[in-house]
């Protein structure tokens, strides 16, 4: 256990690959595509501070609590540099709202069955918590 090993095929310059990664991200970092997602949850992951079952189910109840509500607005479709970038984008704009009208229910409903499952979760730890105390 704890042993390290690597995956690699023969042609594929990883390091190459990586580095490109990070420079796109950097450039949206930049650019701001990234300040509309709330992203310090994942830095925040500590899982290594759990000991047991119980604080690792508490974690989760957190994390579920935290994110149920997931965001259902318009997001903003970006310009691809080239000739066809701004033509796309008007593209995607069009098609966009032409599928809002069916996608708006579908992600509303789940907005709030993520909603319902998160109280239910909840109060059924609360409940396991209140028995628990009582034997």
């Amino acid at each position: 256990m704890g042993e390290i090993f690597e995956i690699g095929a023969e042609g594929v310059d990883v390091k190459n690959i990586m580095a490109e990664i990070e420079e796109r991200v950097a450039r949206k970092k930049e650019a701001g595509i990234y300040d509309r997602y709330d992203l310090s949850r994942i830095e925040t992951l500590e899982l290594s501070k759990i000991k047991s079952e119980a604080e690792y189910l508490n974690y989760l109840i957190k994390v579920i609590q935290q994110t149920w509500d997931i965001d259902i607005g318009d997001f903003p479709i970006y310009s691809k540099s080239g000739i066809l970038g701004k033509p796309a984008v008007m593209l995607k704009k069009v098609i966009w709202k032409l599928l809002k009208f069916y996608t708006y229910r579908l992600f509303s409903q789940q907005k709030e069955f993520n909603c319902q499952v998160a109280n239910a979760i909840s109060s059924l730890k609360n409940k396991i918590d209140e028995l628990a105390k009582k034997q």
